[in-house]
């Protein structure tokens, strides 16, 4: 993991995405019209639960992963849009039961196998506010990003290593949610959604990794 830690301070800038939502208008919140929420830079701080999904988990981790966290830095040039960087970690567990497994020299051993898998992905990114401009408290969002994933994956027969190694892959995320605005001039808000990950592995019988992250958390104006 140490070879992981040496790329968190890295933030890959920018890539755009784009869809459409609607939202409720409500007027007691104020707008964009003054020119706050603009030229800005905003910080969306996560708390991640994964879900494996696909052959990551029929073929290696079934259980969902409550932990991981997710970091966006994005600058929003118009109201609706905002461009900048992420990065985020998630840790995959998975024990199996005791069972006999064979080794590379023939012989068999009588053991219980557990898989980890870490995961660190650090995208550009770009997420799209089509409500942001009028005065909603309820704000939906779509993101899309790619760069990056940092995938450490370790196998254990007991207490002995038979695998450990990491690889950085290419990686995409999509993601859906609300942001629920908090306090006035739009400074901060409440976000509530989810994204899918998709990563090309092709590694230890792996053929990919895939997720989706269940997502709460905050976003806050740096100024």
């Amino acid at each position: 993991m140490n070879n992981i830690k040496k790329w968190m301070l890295l933030l890959v800038i920018p890539v755009a995405a784009t869809s459409i939502a609607n939202a409720q208008t409500l007027e007691q919140v104020p707008t964009y019209s003054s020119g706050t929420g603009t030229g800005k830079v905003k910080i969306n701080l996560l708390y991640n639960y994964s879900l494996p999904m696909g052959t990551f988990k029929n073929d290696l981790i079934k259980n969902n992963s409550p932990r991981g966290f997710s970091v966006d830095v994005l600058y929003w040039f118009k109201p609706q849009w905002g461009v900048g960087g992420s990065f985020g970690f998630q840790d995959y567990y998975q024990k199996n039961p005791r069972d006999v497994y064979k080794l590379s020299d023939g012989s068999d051993i009588s053991a219980v196998l557990t898989h980890s898998v870490k995961t660190l992905p650090i995208l550009a990114k770009a997420m799209y506010m089509p409500n942001a401009a009028n005065a909603s408290i309820i704000q939906p969002y779509v993101s899309a990003g790619a760069g990056i994933n940092f995938v450490n994956f370790s196998e254990y027969l007991g207490e002995f290593s038979s695998a450990n190694k990491t690889n950085g892959k290419f990686t995409t995320q999509a993601g859906a949610g609300v942001k629920v605005a908090l306090g006035k001039n739009d400074k901060a808000g409440f976000l509530l959604g989810a994204t899918y990950n998709y990563t090309p592995y092709n590694q230890y019988d792996i053929n990919n990794i895939s997720a989706l992250n269940l997502q709460a958390g905050f976003q806050f104006k740096l100024k």
